[in-house]
């Protein structure tokens, strides 16, 4: 078993003393970490122990010393035929309803399962709440928790068959999340099928690969990427649990998304109809400058690259029809063969050191909020497990109908645009239905039209 992302080794699962973790943490160059501790009260100083008992030290030594850091691609290609687009001509519109029906018999049959990222903290965003608990909806004020479950309440409701879900969390929105989730009474969803899995975290360090405190009594810990989800769903046993369920798909997103498909028919039809291990959707990219990964082949298999590690002549170069070569960007919605997920999750994923600003407390216990880059910390990608797969493909699908993601607190990618691009989908769903749409604020519920596909079908229209 590689030890990219297996089971922690050393402190993380020893049954230490506190006084054998102290040890552990000094013989380990990591001592400082317990500097506070004699002048703590008994709770602060138990949060403190948890903390370090968390952290694999020996992993950690690695990470520092980029001994188990992935590295850029050194070279990469456009994509080719995993590349999926649907037209508006009649034989791409068979193929589409084709793969519909046939994605409405998977989930039928209880053969998909649902995950939905929602670790985020939203500190970005200045938030005192998980982004799973942001306010949405363009009238309501749904948060997106319960915009996403009410799109995969509409499937169980509209095919007779509960859909096993699971929310990946972290710890530090583990909590408020579940019980969000229970006060609300799943938003209806059968509570019997929903899991919560968490992420494991790993802490922050400076340019010396000494650990930061978030406090004087709390480890600057973070998630440890959405790669993590392979993972979090093996210690919670769900991959287990679903394949004796009969389980075979995992359908992906990202909570902070309103627009995507949470359960798309379509893509699962496609995905099991090309017999792939590992699909993706994406869409065409703004600009070169767009910060979002970007589909392509690596040694021959497809693959992400992070725009970061995008040349610039890479990102503006250009294919005989004028379209960008590395174009397609990734929403973060997958489709993954079960069997596929449970071999990355026994295999693990690579980490990737990324420079962050971390707030911490200096040696005299003084809080520090720097404004630059101060410290690193290691992640682990999904995207990452795409070129293991031998059978893969990439969905285009339009901006409009299934992107924009809350990243900012104003100005692109945030709230207000999320909320303007919902009512602006709602709007050209009813143009197209022939409806005159009001003005002002617009909404219709997931539970209602989850997709235009539902909307006009609730009209008795044909999808065209």
């Amino acid at each position: 078993m590689s030890s990219k992302d297996a089971p922690p080794q050393g402190p993380r699962t020893s049954e230490l003393s506190d006084r054998e973790v102290v040890r552990a943490f000094e013989d380990a160059g990591q001592g400082h970490v317990f500097r506070f501790l004699p002048d703590l009260r008994r709770d602060d100083a138990a949060a403190l122990l948890a903390d370090a008992r968390s952290v694999d030290l020996a992993q950690l030594a690695r990470l520092a010393a980029s001994s188990e850091c992935a590295a850029a691609p050194a070279a990469i290609e456009p994509l080719g035929e995993e590349l999926v687009r649907i037209g508006d001509h009649d034989d791409a519109r068979r193929l589409r309803n084709a793969a519909h029906d046939r994605g409405q018999a998977e989930i039928r049959e209880g053969r998909v399962a649902v995950v939905i990222a929602a670790g985020g903290q939203g500190t970005r965003m200045g938030s005192a709440v998980p982004k799973a608990l942001w306010p949405v909806g363009p009238r309501s004020g749904k948060p997106l928790l319960q915009w996403h479950f009410e799109k995969i309440l509409f499937w169980a409701r509209k095919l007779g068959r509960p859909v096993p879900v699971a929310l990946l969390v972290s710890d530090a929105t583990a909590q408020i999340t579940e019980d969000f989730v229970r006060w609300h009474s799943f938003f209806g969803v059968d509570p019997t099928w929903v899991r919560f899995a968490r992420q494991r975290s790993l802490p922050a360090v400076d340019a010396e690969g000494r650990i930061l405190l978030a406090a004087k009594h709390r480890i600057a810990l973070a998630p440890n990427g959405h790669g993590g989800t392979f993972a979090a769903l093996r210690d919670a046993k769900l991959l287990d649990l679903w394949h004796d369920h009969g389980v075979r798909t995992i359908s992906y997103c990202q909570i902070d998304n309103p627009l995507v498909r949470t359960l798309d028919p379509v893509f699962v039809g496609f995905h099991t109809r090309h017999e792939s291990e590992f699909s993706s959707k994406s869409v065409a990219k703004r600009s070169p400058a767009e910060r979002v990964g970007v589909f392509a082949r690596c040694g021959g298999r497809a693959c992400v690259v992070e725009y970061s590690e995008l040349r610039p002549e890479q990102a503006s170069a250009v294919d005989q029809s004028g379209e960008l070569m590395f174009g397609q960007g990734s929403i973060a919605a997958h489709a993954i063969d079960l069997g596929f997920a449970r071999s990355v999750a026994r295999e693990g994923l690579p980490f990737h050191r990324a420079s962050k600003r971390v707030a911490h407390v200096d040696a005299h216990g003084r809080l520090v909020s720097p404004e630059g880059a101060n410290a690193v910390k290691f992640e682990t990608f999904l995207f990452d497990a795409l070129p293991r797969a031998h059978r893969t493909l990439v969905l285009e699908t339009r901006r409009s109908d299934e992107f924009s993601p809350i990243k900012n607190a104003e100005g692109e990618d945030s709230p207000e645009t999320a909320r303007r691009d919902l009512i602006e989908l709602f709007r050209g769903w009813m143009r197209r239905a022939g409806r005159d749409a009001p003005p002002g604020s617009l909404e219709f519920s997931p539970l209602e039209a989850p997709d235009e596909h539902a909307y006009r079908a609730s009209l008795g229209l044909p999808w065209k």
